[in-house]
């Protein structure tokens, strides 16, 4: 464990703008004397993409002038410090010019004052009034306030802190006041037949400010009925002497008009067989029974279901030239269960023209083996079911095998990440001459390599391009190179500094490896980001 990290020290009197020589994820320092118009006493880490060898953003993050603001004790106010509530969530003092009351997205209320002034002399917005002032301006102004009122002729005026606001009937009208409520009734009043005009005329009444209720006069009544049919042509209905006949249309809709008592009841419903000519938009559940449904008058009528399609049934026939789905997967047999073993196949069983005969044909899931399987013709295999292997030859694009396997080939057959031969061996033969492993590479068994071994640069393994230059080392060591490159040395806890002057003292737990002052490797406890 190192004793001592260090990071970067600004000792540059520029405060007033941050570092701009600090890489992403460093820190840095400025130990200049903190105030809230300079840079100091804060501490920095620079943030975002580096360019220039420099972080893009410096951003402050902390230091000895924000600690500073919140040393002290908590609840009490200090002067140019942070504002800490003590454990009741109070402070001892709080002083403020004025008071800004925000709503979201608003501007807020300033208050500036509390007023207790009793009739709210001088009121403006930014007031608050006490609760005494608010209960003595009710008590003393504005239940001293009358409600004025005005009828047709005459005026009047109700104190509202000593008298009693009445509503009251005249003759034909009666009023009731009950808790919060004020009822107005017309009392019944006897009308001579005739006396208003012919049968298409009914009085009109008017209530004078003594609320008692006179005939005014009569108004006329229409008598006709215009009817609209989808504004092709109308008709004209005399109330008084013509009949209004209802109509259905054979095989389309029936109609029936009963009467009981005063009742007259008009009944449309659907003939047994339905004849539609038009569009029929049907918004509930529509069942259609019968042995045969036919939809559609011929191949060139359309069937379009913009809901969900459920057939139930043991077969499905499709007599169509083409199938277009949207849906990206098909799923066969969905209603098989965790339980269910009933050793059927999965896939597709399809018919193809060898020249001479017609064949049957298989591609899908082989239950016994639960493998993927093709079969270009099934023969006598028992049921539309249940075939067996052998199984045909496949092809995927420049992948294609013969026989039972992949060319004797098995690929994770055996293990996973695994390739076998059925037989003999494995050869790796690419039309190119090369074959390359991206990967390390690990060898279990014997290596022998027919060919030469070749570095990078084309030459032979010699000392001077990868040997050592040594016999032997001891153990728990550092492999480095001399000063002169021309071999490898080594770092341990004997030889903290090999080939320079540098001398930090015998290594120690958690000791780390870096450069010198002189450009050398060597081993040492702390870790030090320089000043700059």
């Amino acid at each position: 464990m190192a004793k001592l990290t260090r990071i970067k020290i600004l000792t540059t009197g520029a405060t007033t703008s941050a570092p701009s020589n600090i890489k992403t994820g460093e820190l840095a320092y400025s130990y200049v004397s903190g105030t809230q118009g300079n840079n100091g006493d804060r501490l920095y880490i620079g943030t975002g993409a580096e360019s220039g060898g420099v972080a893009s953003n410096v951003d402050i993050i902390g230091g000895k002038y924000f600690t500073n603001l919140l040393d002290h004790v908590h609840g009490t106010t200090t002067a140019n410090s942070a504002l800490i509530v003590d454990s009741n969530k109070h402070v001892d003092a709080l002083n403020i010019g004025s008071l800004a009351l925000e709503a979201s997205g608003g501007s807020g209320q300033v208050v500036t004052a509390i007023s207790t002034s009793t009739n709210l002399t001088g009121a403006s917005n930014s007031q608050l009034a006490t609760a005494l002032a608010v209960k003595t301006y009710v008590d003393t102004v504005v239940t001293a306030q009358d409600v004025d009122f005005a009828g047709d002729s005459g005026t009047g005026s109700v104190d509202l802190d000593s008298q009693t606001f009445t509503i009251s009937g005249d003759t034909g009208i009666t009023t009731v006041a009950s808790g919060q409520g004020l009822s107005i009734d017309l009392d019944d009043t006897a009308v001579t037949a005739g006396s208003y005009g012919s049968q298409t005329q009914i009085p009109t009444f008017t209530v004078d400010q003594q609320g008692r209720l006179t005939a005014a006069g009569q108004v006329a009544v229409a008598t006709a009925l215009t009817i609209d049919s989808d504004g092709v042509a109308t008709e004209d209905v005399d109330l008084l002497t013509d009949d209004l006949k209802i109509i259905g249309t054979t095989n389309e809709v029936n109609t029936a008009v009963t009467k009981s008592g005063t009742d007259v009841t008009l009944q449309v419903g659907l003939p047994n067989d339905v004849t539609i000519g038009n569009d029929l938009t049907v918004t509930g559940d529509l069942n259609v029974n019968g042995s045969s449904i036919n939809l559609g008058n011929g191949s060139t009528d359309n069937v379009v279901i913009s809901g969900n399609l459920t057939v139930q049934g043991t077969t499905t026939t499709v007599e169509s030239t083409t199938i277009t789905l949207d849906d990206p997967v098909i799923a066969l047999a969905d209603n098989t269960t965790s339980n269910t073993s009933d050793g059927l196949d999965r896939g597709v069983r399809f018919k193809w023209g060898t020249g001479s005969a017609v064949a049957t044909g298989f591609f899908g899931f082989d239950i016994q083996s639960e493998r993927f399987v093709m079969k270009k013709d099934v023969g006598s295999d028992t049921g539309d079911d249940n075939f067996v292997s052998p199984w045909t030859d496949a092809e995927f694009g420049n992948i294609y095998g013969t026989g039972a396997d992949l060319g004797n080939i098995q690929i994770a057959i055996t293990g996973d990440n695994e390739i076998d031969t059925v037989s003999g061996n494995l050869t790796i033969d690419s039309a190119g001459g090369l074959t390359t492993i991206d990967d390390n590479l690990s060898v279990s068994g014997t290596a022998t390599i027919t060919g030469q071994v070749t570095l990078s640069d084309g030459s032979g393994l010699r000392v001077n391009q990868g040997g050592t230059g040594q016999r032997s080392f001891t153990g728990d060591g550092v492999f480095i190179s001399n000063p002169a490159g021309t071999a490898m040395s080594q770092l341990d806890s004997s030889n903290p500094v090999p080939n320079n002057s540098d001398n930090p003292g015998a290594t120690t737990n958690g000791d780390l490896i870096q450069f010198s002052t002189t450009g050398v490797p060597i081993v040492t406890d702390i870790i030090d980001g320089g000043t700059y």
